[in-house]
């Protein structure tokens, strides 16, 4: 043979094959460019100099992983309906006289040309957008990221390692399909899978069982730190159990139609249930991964917009008011002391200070079982951690400006979360209490002392009684002093907040507080100093959203593709045989449409189905990072159901185009 011919028909089956190798080779650019952008950026940010950089830098990082992670599986996935698809061809090389070495050769250099396209265009433009990217992400955070552009030769090393390893990896897949394939199974390979499946009872009813726990897991789980730590095991369980009722359930359930014979034998029943049984033989497994993959578009997207977005009412949640001063075991000398630091402060820098709040209680660590509060913990599993805030009655009275009388067994409940069970007594350790509910919001008092990631309820008692209890009880409560806090806002901006909390730092870390001040320990917070590292956790989550968004989107577009184009060539005898039976042109077009508009929209709705039983465990993870208000959550997810429906609906038409017209000109 000739010098380079191998190379000239390897790059002809390309050619020849480009409704097929173009959109893989498409993919295969945008993933890598995805994957150098992240590289890049956690190379390139400085995290000890950058405020919050250590964060962003492993957000960076676990991108870049679930990229790497999800280009393994993608590319795997797309290139065996590409091979699948060229069996036929190759098969015929063999038939002809071409040995299966020759054949592997060809491949050699077709996977040697779309990986040095793919890795060529792929760092470029992702060495092209990487500076944008910096740019959006500066934008995101809200700071200055005093980046100099540079390509990072790590970045450009790990990209070029891993991708060449996956390319080599379905290279040799490929060598291997050909080489133990016989020519004739080679001639018929993109034919296998055309008898009719078998119903597998069992599996489907696991996968419902599967399914059904993990709804139940994410409608039921009550306690945040609980719903992060169940979330994973869920997520597991809807996946296996989306997988096994797409490949048996959805099979069984059309066996099932198919015995009802009153229904099955009518024309447009017939067709579409047969149909159907056919394509889910075939497509069952990427009917459940453009599921899966929706699922998660809509559930990362959503969630860290959500975030973004409410992200001013989030830091506001989590500080009441701008500045914060806390102490415990102060006396009343203390307690002014502070109060005259305060004034001094904001009077030098021209300000004074509003919206103040003093705020006095006790806070106690213990154990809920039921309606019991526990001093020490029990082996009982049904126990919940519990914070308890203990208020006596003349301060809750102050704080919410009421006239309260409570009886000397009887104490007020604020409880934020509800869930506290319903009653009318209460029990700490051996004690029982009448108990009353009362609806003063107290999660704005102090430091906010309704803390989202543990139960935390505020207890108003008529005396000392309770906190005796708890301190073991000792008669004697000055070693143990309520704790004190005071806070305030300032009208001016974040650099003014912030000179001003910074000032009373100082002040506080120079010693002790003048006087006969008695403390036994005293701190400060801000809100201003506390911004940036929210905004970049939650800017830093945005991002990555975006781009994991973006990727299972691609993810699910070109699965869809796949699916369509494959599926047209396959259609394409149906339809003519179809014809020659006696169905009219119009009749056979209607019946492969509703096949095919069923089938690539039940993965769909099935994902708006996942995330609405997901809702509930998002809303409580939300919850622990201080976004409590379900319309913004609620909101978010309704909008990206919306717009990415729209886009699903818009990829299915494009593709559907290519399928007509692939069977349409096969039939012809």
């Amino acid at each position: 043979m000739k010098r380079g011919f191998y190379w000239k028909l390897a790059f002809q089956n390309l050619k020849n094959n480009r409704r097929v190798y173009v959109p893989f080779l498409l993919s295969s650019i945008g993933i890598i460019m995805m994957f150098y952008i992240m590289q890049s950026i956690s190379m390139s940010i400085d995290a000890q100099a950058l405020y919050g950089g250590q964060s962003i830098t492993t957000m960076m990082n676990l991108g870049a992983i679930v990229i790497g992670i999800f280009a393994v599986l993608f590319l795997f996935y797309t290139n065996s309906f590409i091979i699948k698809r060229r069996k036929k061809e190759l098969g015929l090389y063999n038939i002809l006289g071409m040995e299966k070495f020759h054949i592997a050769k060809i491949i050699f250099r077709e996977t040697l040309l779309t990986t040095f396209i793919a890795l060529a265009l792929g760092l470029g433009l992702g060495i092209l957008f990487s500076r944008a990217m910096f740019l959006l992400l500066q934008k995101l955070l809200g700071v200055d990221l005093h980046i100099v552009f540079s390509v990072p030769a790590m970045a450009v090393l790990t990209t070029l390692i891993l991708f060449f390893a996956i390319f080599f990896a379905t290279m040799l897949y490929n060598i291997l399909q050909v080489r133990l394939s016989k020519p004739i199974e080679l001639l018929h390979g993109s034919n296998v899978g055309e008898k009719e499946p078998k119903a597998h009872w069992l599996l489907a009813v696991l996968g419902i069982l599967c399914l059904g726990t993990g709804y139940y897991m994410a409608v039921t789980i009550q306690d945040p730190v609980q719903a992060l730590m169940f979330f994973f095991i869920a997520v597991i369980l809807v996946i296996f159990g989306t997988y096994l009722l797409f490949i048996t359930g959805i099979t069984a359930l059309l066996k099932l139609l198919k015995k009802k014979k009153s229904f099955y034998y009518r024309s447009n029943h017939f067709t579409t249930v047969s149909g159907m049984l056919y394509r889910m033989k075939q497509n069952a497994a990427g009917l459940a991964s453009i599921c899966i993959l929706f699922t998660c578009l809509l559930v990362t997207v959503s969630t860290t917009y959500a975030l973004y977005s409410s992200m001013e009412d989030v830091i506001r949640t989590r500080f009441p008011r701008n500045i914060l001063i806390s102490a415990t075991g102060a006396n009343e000398a203390a307690k002014t002391a502070v109060r005259e630091m305060v004034s001094e402060e904001c009077e030098k820098n021209g300000l004074s200070p509003a919206n103040i709040l003093e705020d006095n209680h006790w806070s106690f660590t213990c154990f809920r079982q039921n309606s019991t509060f526990l001093l020490e913990e029990e082996e009982e599993s049904s126990l919940q951690m519990a914070v308890l805030r203990c208020y006596l009655l003349e301060e809750f009275n102050r704080l919410a400006g009421a006239k309260e009388i409570l009886g000397e067994n009887e104490v007020l409940l604020y409880d934020p979360s509800g869930r506290f069970p319903e009653g009318n007594t209460l029990t700490i350790g051996e004690r029982t209490y009448s108990l009353r509910k009362t609806e003063f919001d107290l999660s704005q008092a102090g430091d906010n002392v309704m803390i989202t990631q543990v139960e935390t309820y505020a207890l108003i008692v008529p005396n000392e009684e309770i906190p005796r209890l708890f301190l073991g009880g000792s008669d004697d409560l000055t070693n143990y002093a309520p704790g004190f806090t005071y806070s305030f806002d300032v009208e001016g901006d974040r650099k003014e907040i912030s000179k001003i909390g910074n000032a009373l730092l100082q002040r506080i870390s120079a010693g002790p507080l003048p006087g006969d001040s008695s403390y036994e320990s005293l701190w400060i917070e801000n809100a201003a100093d506390s911004y940036e590292d929210f905004v970049s956790l939650y800017g830093g989550l945005f991002f990555l959203g975006i781009f994991l968004g973006l990727l299972f989107l691609l993810g699910t577009m070109m699965i869809i593709y796949y699916k369509q184009v494959s599926e047209g060539y396959e259609d394409a005898r149906r339809f003519s045989i179809m014809q020659k039976v006696g169905m009219s042109r119009k009749e056979v077009k209607k019946s492969i449409h509703s096949q095919v508009l069923m089938v690539f929209f039940l993965p769909l709705l099935t994902a708006i189905l996942h995330l609405g039983f997901a809702f509930p465990m998002l809303q409580k993870i939300l919850w622990m990072m201080n976004l409590t208000n379900f319309w913004v959550i609620f909101g978010s997810a309704a909008g990206c159901v919306i717009i990415f429906s729209i886009i699903y609906a818009i990829i299915y038409g494009i593709t559907a185009r290519t399928y007509y017209k692939i069977v349409e000109t096969a039939a012809d």
